[in-house]
């Protein structure tokens, strides 16, 4: 694995451990209500999946669609402590990096893709911290929809999560529109974009 990727590995890892999955809902959350609110937040989804095709992918369809799909899928399973809620994401496949895939970057049979995942609930963003767990709530469910459907991902290479928070601070976006630009630049620069089917009607469109 490169250093690179090693450190960023590291990282995520740190961040899951120690729950500091943050997202950012500027603009989306009023954080005034006592009552659940429909919000949108998001997160980048660093992920594997087989470096070859899938047996059940279709003629005309690639890797990156079918990877969309089962993690927008996955928005029907956002639970927290056993109970389910209801949910609906947005997913925009990321671009790969222009130097394309580096020795190490992911294991034999594997390789590496990423997403960037809005997530649009209603829930108590009023309480502290809600945004954060909402985050994790969808991370699990992509995760393990991911690890069901392709398992045997080693460890060290688990699918892993950056908040926009953390996104936003790496790229130097500071204040609320910058991070909404960011937003958009993620959204503009993606080369696919899927959403959850059959989700609450009241929840199929991001705030964003």
């Amino acid at each position: 694995m490169s250093k690179n990727r090693a450190r960023d590995r590291a990282a995520r890892a740190h961040m899951e451990a120690t729950g500091a999955l943050r997202a950012r809902a500027a603009r989306t959350v009023d954080t005034t209500s006592t009552e659940p609110t429909v919000a949108t937040t998001a997160f980048l989804l660093d992920a594997s999946i087989p470096a070859t095709p899938d047996p059940g992918l279709d003629r005309d369809a690639t890797m990156e669609e079918l990877f969309a799909a089962y993690v927008a899928r996955s928005a029907h399973d956002v639970a927290r402590d056993g109970r389910p809620y209801p949910a609906f994401f947005d997913v925009y496949v990321v671009r790969p990096p222009e130097k394309g895939p580096q020795p190490g970057d992911a294991p034999a049979g594997w390789r590496n893709i990423g997403a960037f995942v809005l997530i649009t609930a209603r829930r108590p963003w009023h309480l502290e911290d809600e945004d954060q767990r909402v985050t994790t709530d969808a991370y699990r469910a992509a995760r393990d929809a991911l690890n069901e459907r392709w398992p045997g991902l080693p460890d060290w290479s688990a699918h892993a999560a950056l908040s926009l928070e953390m996104l936003a601070a790496l790229r130097g976006k500071v204040t609320d529109d910058q991070v909404l630009d960011l937003v958009h630049e993620m959204q503009d620069s993606a080369i696919h974009h899927t959403w959850t089917i059959g989700a609450d009607p009241e929840l199929d469109r991001s705030r964003w």
